[in-house]
């Protein structure tokens, strides 16, 4: 697990599961998803040993969906 330096007093609840509480200048191990949420949550407040914690950006989409190929406008399928 990576290592953290807490850069502000810090305390919450994730999922039920209590994150801190931490002072300024505590050393910590957190899962770099973790340290993203903590940082989403109140930003700066963790610092990497390689600097500040970037969340990874999400994967784009190789190709844009199609038309809806069951879509058919005009038609009363209901009828006879």
């Amino acid at each position: 697990m990576p290592a953290f330096t807490v850069q502000r007093r810090y305390a919450a609840y994730r999922d039920g599961q209590q994150v801190g509480p931490w002072v300024e200048g505590d050393r910590i191990e957190l899962e770099q998803a973790d340290a993203e949420w903590v940082n989403r949550d109140s930003p700066g407040c963790l610092l990497a040993a390689a600097g500040i914690v970037e969340p990874e950006p999400e994967p784009e989409r190789q190709k844009p969906g199609g038309p809806n190929r069951q879509q058919r406008p005009g038609r009363n399928r209901g009828g006879s």
